[in-house]
C-alpha cells in the first residue's frame, strides 16, 4: 500500500466521496455518515498531498450533491462548488498540520477543526450553511436533542469523534506499519496503549451521553396543548410559469392558490398560508399606481378568502417601496387580518447572492446574466413579530415570526425572532426552482434544527414541497403528500401549532457558544502547533 499511495488515496476518496453523499437526503441513508469520513482520515495520516485530495473530496462531493443547481445555473452550481471546497481543503490541511506538530491522534483534533469550519461556513454570504455532518441524522430524534444546546454542531461533532475514532483504530490495527506518517509516529508508544483505550472510550461515553439526554428529553418535554389551527397551501406552479410575464398565466396562478384555499371554507382555520412570492401582484401599492389588472386581481383574492374563510392570511409577493425617486423591490410576506385588512409585513432580511442581488453590481455587470430576476432585490431591515387571534383556544393571541426561503439556514435569525418573544415560526419558501430533486429534502432537513435549537413548531409552505409541520422536538409530524408523493404536488394541508411544556432552550439564550468554543480550542491548538514548531 505504502508503495502507491496515489491510487490508494484515490480509492479512499472515491469512498468518502460514496459514504458521505448517501447520507443526506436522499437517500439520506444516516447510518453512514458514523464512518463515511474514516477513508478521508487515513489519507491526511498519510501525508501524501493531503490539501489536493481533501479539495478533490470536497470539489466532487459539492459537485455530485448540487447538481440540482444546474436547472437554475450551471456556471453558479460550478463556481459554487470550486468555492465550497476550499473548506474542505482547508480542514484537511489543518488538521494534517496539527496532527503532525502535536503528535496526538484524530479523534483529539479532528472534532474541533470540523466544528470550527462549519462554523465559519454558516456566516451568510461569504459561507453556505448546507451539508452539514449533523444535518444526515435530522430523523434521529433522540440524537438531535442535545442541539438545544450545542446547536446542528453538536451533532457533526459527535458523527466527526466517531469517525476519527473508527479512523486511529483502523491505523493501529491494520495501517501503522504501511504509513510512516500514521498513529505509529506521531504517539510515542509509551501513550499508545492509554491513547488505545481513549479512542475507545470517550466516543462511547460522548455518543451515550447525548443519547441519555436525547431519550429523558423526549420523554420529560411533553405536548401542552395544540395552538391555532394554520393551513398551507402549496399549488405546485412549475418555476417557468412562476416567473412568467404572461397576464393569463399570472391570473391562472391566483386563480389555483384562491381556489386551494378556499378548501378551507367552512373549517375553524386560523391562518392560510401561501409561499414565497406566490402572488403575482403587488400588495403594498395602490392597483391604479401601476395600472396593472393582475395588481387589482390579487387585492380581490385577499378579500374573497378573509370573506369565505374568516382566516388571518399570509401571502408571498414582492413589494416596492418607492425611496428617494427610486424604486426597491423586496421579497417579503404580507400579514392580513381576518376582515381583509393589511397588518404588517416582513421583508427577507438575507438575500440569495447572484439569485435575488449582485454583490458589488456596479463591478460585477457581467453577472446579470445568471440571476433569475430582472431586478436586484433589496434585503428588509427587522425582524417582524406578527400576531395571531384564535378562535377556539384558550390563549387569545400567539406571536409569530416569518422566516422566507433560505433564511432557514441562518441560525443566528431563527434564534433571534425567539428571543424576540415568537411562540412558533413560519417558513415560506419556493423551491419550484428545483423541481422534485434532493434539494426539497435537504432544505426540510435543516428546518428540523432549527425546531430543535429552539424548541419552537416551525410550519412551512412550499410552492413545489416539503410542505409541512415540524414540531419543537424535531418530528415532522404532518406533510403534504398526493398518492405517496409529497415533491411537485399540490394541495392544501391543515394542522393545529404544537407547543411544548420547556422553557426557552439554552442555545436560544446562548447562542452557538458550542462551535465558538471549538473554533477557539482549534486556534489554540494552531498555536500551540506554531510554539512547538519555533521552539523545538
Amino acid at each position: 500500500m505504502h508503495k502507491n499511495p496515489f491510487y490508494i488515496n484515490i480509492f479512499l476518496s472515491f469512498l468518502t466521496i460514496l459514504l458521505l453523499s448517501l447520507s443526506f437526503p436522499s437517500p439520506g441513508i444516516s447510518y453512514l455518515a458514523w464512518f463515511a469520513l474514516v477513508p478521508w482520515f487515513i489519507i491526511i495520516s498519510t501525508g501524501y498531498r493531503t490539501g489536493l485530495f481533501s479539495y478533490l473530496i470536497g470539489v466532487s462531493f459539492l459537485v455530485f450533491n448540487l447538481s440540482w443547481l444546474r436547472f437554475v445555473t450551471s456556471l453558479g452550481w460550478l463556481l459554487l462548488s470550486l468555492y465550497i471546497a476550499l473548506y474542505f481543503f482547508a480542514f484537511g490541511a489543518v488538521l494534517y498540520y496539527l496532527r503532525r506538530k502535536l503528535r496526538l491522534p484524530h479523534v483529539f483534533i479532528a472534532p474541533f477543526v470540523w466544528v470550527a469550519f462549519e462554523y465559519l461556513r454558516s456566516f451568510p454570504y461569504t459561507g453556505f450553511p448546507w451539508f452539514f455532518a449533523g444535518h444526515s441524522q435530522y430523523l434521529n430524534l433522540p440524537l438531535i436533542q442535545i442541539t438545544d444546546i450545542t446547536g446542528v454542531y453538536g451533532i457533526s461533532f459527535l458523527i466527526v469523534v466517531i469517525n476519527a475514532a473508527i479512523a486511529d483504530l483502523t491505523e493501529q490495527l491494520l495501517f501503522k506499519r504501511n504509513y510512516k506518517s500514521g498513529i505509529d509516529s506521531v504517539v510515542s508508544s509509551d501513550k499508545k496503549g492509554k491513547m488505545f483505550w481513549f479512542t475507545i472510550i470517550i466516543p462511547s461515553l460522548l455518543l451515550s451521553l447525548v443519547l441519555v439526554y436525547g431519550y429523558l428529553d423526549l420523554r420529560d418535554h411533553k405536548v401542552l396543548q395544540d395552538g391555532p389551527n394554520v393551513c398551507v397551501v402549496q399549488g405546485n406552479v412549475p418555476q417557468g410559469v412562476k416567473i412568467t410575464t404572461d397576464k393569463e398565466q399570472q391570473k391562472e396562478i391566483l386563480k389555483k392558490y384562491t381556489n386551494l384555499s378556499l378548501k378551507a371554507a367552512g373549517e375553524e382555520v386560523d391562518m392560510i398560508v401561501w409561499p414565497e412570492t406566490m402572488v403575482p401582484g403587488v400588495l403594498n401599492i395602490d392597483p391604479n399606481i401601476l395600472n396593472r389588472e393582475v395588481d387589482r386581481l390579487s387585492k380581490e383574492a385577499v378579500h374573497k378568502l378573509t370573506d369565505a374563510t374568516s382566516a388571518n392570511l399570509i401571502l408571498g409577493g414582492t413589494a416596492i417601496d418607492v425611496r428617494d425617486a427610486s424604486a426597491l423591490y423586496f421579497n417579503t410576506a404580507f400579514y392580513f387580518n381576518r376582515q381583509g385588512r393589511f397588518v404588517d409585513r416582513y421583508d427577507k432580511i438575507y438575500l440569495v447572492p447572484f439569485g435575488e442581488f449582485i454583490p458589488f453590481e456596479d463591478w460585477l455587470p457581467f453577472f446579470s446574466n445568471i440571476v433569475p430576476y430582472s431586478v436586484s432585490l433589496s434585503g428588509g431591515g427587522r425582524r417582524t413579530i406578527f400576531e395571531l387571534d384564535t378562535k377556539n383556544d384558550e390563549k387569545k393571541y400567539y406571536k409569530f415570526g416569518i422566516i422566507i426561503c433560505y433564511e432557514d439556514t441562518v441560525a443566528p435569525l431563527v434564534r433571534r425572532f425567539r428571543k424576540d418573544g415568537a411562540d412558533f415560526m413560519i417558513n415560506i419558501t419556493n423551491d419550484a426552482w428545483f423541481h422534485d430533486s434532493s434539494e426539497l429534502d435537504q432544505h426540510l432537513a435543516i428546518m428540523v434544527f432549527r425546531a430543535v435549537e429552539n424548541r419552537i413548531c416551525i410550519t412551512r409552505s412550499a410552492n413545489s414541497g416539503i410542505s409541512s409541520f415540524i414540531a419543537p422536538n424535531g418530528e415532522i409530524y404532518d406533510y403534504l403528500a398526493n398518492e405517496g408523493r409529497y415533491k411537485e404536488v399540490e394541495g392544501i394541508l391543515c394542522n393545529k401549532i404544537r407547543f411544548e411544556n420547556s422553557v426557552t432552550s439554552w442555545y436560544t439564550n446562548h447562542g452557538d457558544v458550542f462551535a465558538i468554543s471549538c473554533l477557539l480550542v482549534t486556534s489554540i491548538l494552531f498555536l500551540a502547533a506554531l510554539t512547538r514548531r519555533i521552539f523545538a
